[in-house]
């Protein structure tokens, strides 16, 4: 397999790489988007302990995991336990990437956020990620 051209910021990142890194950016400024905000302080049902839109069970706000990777590995540490979800994925896994237009218009949506637990968030995201890896692959078989 070739080896992907480094063709961005002055030929030291692949397309990967910037779009990778625009995509984290913009996960990071929306922390602070006030509809993901009020989606979970809407399912807050006491101190520490929130309500899963999902299975509907009652959850901490965070729970116990580790490390996986880089100098911490191994090393015990908080993880978040309830996450505010789009409904609608950001990017619908039967279509793909379209544009940073609709990229961007779908993750700072003011309506279409739930509150889901851990377990049911990694869930919904490995059933997005089946639906797309099997798209790509259709798609490679067609070309």
């Amino acid at each position: 397999m070739a080896k992907a051209e480094k063709t961005r910021n002055l030929k030291t990142w692949t397309d990967a790489e910037f779009k990778s890194r625009i995509v984290s950016a913009l996960r990071k400024i929306s922390s602070c988007w006030k509809p993901k905000q009020a989606c979970i302080k809407k399912a807050r049902v006491s101190m520490g302990k929130y309500k899963c839109e999902c299975c509907g069970h009652i959850v901490p706000v965070t729970t116990e995991g580790v490390w996986k990777s880089g100098k911490k590995e191994g090393k015990k540490r908080r993880i978040k336990n309830i996450v505010a979800d789009h409904i609608s994925p950001v990017v619908d896994p039967n279509i793909g990437f379209l544009n940073w237009d609709e990229y961007i218009k779908r993750m700072f949506i003011e309506t279409g956020w739930q509150a889901i637990c851990k377990s049911c968030h990694d869930k919904k995201t490995k059933e997005e990620t089946a639906i797309a890896t099997k798209r790509r692959k259709n798609a490679k078989r067609t070309t």
